[in-house]
């Protein structure tokens, strides 16, 4: 049953004044991320999504006083775009389609010697495809992405190399790895610097990946850098339903009666109400308020509630804005569009055709060649010996007539492995053709099969 109220008038007022502190605490600017605005900084303990003022490259390299070229103003930008892929749900799913089609199915080859390296590209035991996955994702998370190579006799080992721990040297010539960047300075002991390929040091070498972008020389940015608002609205809207979900006592209307009667009365006349307009569950609760000694008539007043349509409206125009910056296909990240999803999955067929040609090519082959080429340079394999096999996410099985391709015997394995091969089953139904026969004076039936030639 619904839950009740039944109050008195200290009661009410005591409510009243702890709904003003309530109030006036809620309209107090949050120190946190007033601070964030004005300093620029990030806090990892408890998660903020202000949006850094400006993500620049200094342009004077005489100003710079350390050895790295800083990635935003407080050298900690990849950290935030980190920990921005885990807050929004649509900004995670394009990121994971991005990466998932740019990886491809597998790697084929012709060369058994290239086979046997894909198989295996590093001391701990990761394929290549392995790699090639991890700097897809660092690419279009980050607009970066590095792979490190080790050179032994005969060959080189290929790692992938996390994009938030890498900083690019500002003589160039490089690039400085920390674990930790916030407190590299308290912590230089850890910073390792490894050269810019082809340049060599100590068998170690590092390609960085990165895409053009005005007034960056140092680094790339992602493709959604002008939705960082919108992926931030995104984490907000979620963060509000589940608030509003767990806090939620919304009465749908309250009930004030006015009389003289006790607290028993009072109690026993809203169970009474209970039974007759409140039905079971939390939703639609009434809220009955009893005030003793006042003689004026009973009062109803509705509570409406329609802030659930306007963030819905806020949603969709959010993940729009999202996958738009992204560059991306909405029915490609599970947003397809009323209607338009047919038997044959048309619309997301167009939309990987499109995001192949727009997006995944270009990503692919700018990864792609980095790894060919040293593998060419360092242990001799051709360029066109390495390809990438891609596989739609929706067959064209449908498209195809299983009796047109398979024989008579494969259709009835499909069917069910246990059933027996005929004897004529090894050729296609278009091969054969059955003519039946009837005797007119039995009525008795026979069949003829003639073989096409």
């Amino acid at each position: 049953m619904g839950e009740s109220l039944s109050l008195t008038k200290q009661q009410i007022q005591i409510m009243s004044q702890k709904k003003k502190k309530l109030a006036q605490k809620l309209r107090e600017p949050k120190n946190q991320v007033e601070s964030l605005k004005k300093t620029n900084t990030f806090e990892f303990g408890v998660f903020n999504l202000a949006i850094p003022e400006q993500v620049q490259e200094p342009q004077d390299l005489s100003k710079v006083r350390t050895d790295f070229i800083p990635f935003g103003a407080d050298n900690l930008f990849p950290q935030y775009l980190a920990e921005l892929k885990r807050q929004s749900s649509t900004h995670r799913s394009v990121l994971a389609q991005k990466t998932i089609f740019t990886s491809g199915a597998k790697f084929v080859t012709n060369n058994e010697d290239l086979k046997e390296f894909i198989r295996n590209v590093n001391a701990d035991g990761e394929s290549l495809r392995d790699v090639y996955k991890k700097l897809s994702d660092d690419y279009y998370s980050f607009g970066n992405a590095y792979l490190e190579g080790v050179i032994y006799d005969g060959g080189v080992n290929l790692y992938h190399l996390d994009a938030t721990t890498v900083r690019m040297a500002k003589n160039k010539n490089g690039v400085l790895i920390h674990p930790d960047w916030k407190n590299y300075r308290t912590q230089r002991d850890k910073m390792s610097h490894i050269p810019i390929y082809p340049e060599v040091n100590g068998n170690r070498f590092v390609v960085h990946f990165k895409d053009y972008e005005p007034t960056f020389t140092f680094y790339g940015l992602p493709d959604y850098i002008a939705a960082l608002e919108h992926i931030a609205v995104d984490y907000e809207i979620g963060k509000w339903n589940h608030t509003k979900f767990k806090n939620g006592f919304q009465p749908s209307a309250i009930v004030e009666i006015s009389g003289d009667m006790g607290e028993d009365e009072a109690k026993e006349l809203v169970a009474e109400a209970q039974k007759k307009f409140v039905g079971d569950g939390n939703n639609g609760k009434i809220m009955f308020i009893v005030k003793n000694g006042d003689t004026s008539p009973a009062n109803v007043s509705i509570i409406k509630d329609d802030q659930d349509g306007s963030w819905l409206d806020l949603q969709k125009v959010t993940d729009q804005n999202i996958v738009t910056a992204h560059r991306w296909q909405p029915s490609l990240s599970g947003l397809v569009s009323s209607g338009k999803m047919n038997n044959t999955g048309s619309e997301i067929r167009i939309a990987y055709d499109l995001a192949m040609t727009t997006v995944i090519k270009d990503t692919s082959d700018l990864l792609l060649n980095g790894i060919r080429n040293i593998l060419n340079k360092e242990m001799g394999f051709l360029p066109e010996e390495l390809v990438i096999h891609y596989e739609p996410p929706i067959s064209f099985s449908t498209f195809i007539d299983p009796t047109k391709i398979l024989t008579i015997n494969e259709q009835r394995r499909l069917l069910d492995e246990d059933l027996p091969d005929l004897e004529d089953g090894d050729m296609f139904i278009s091969d054969r053709e059955i003519i039946v026969t009837q005797n007119e004076n039995t009525g008795e039936e026979k069949s003829v099969t003639i073989e096409q030639s």
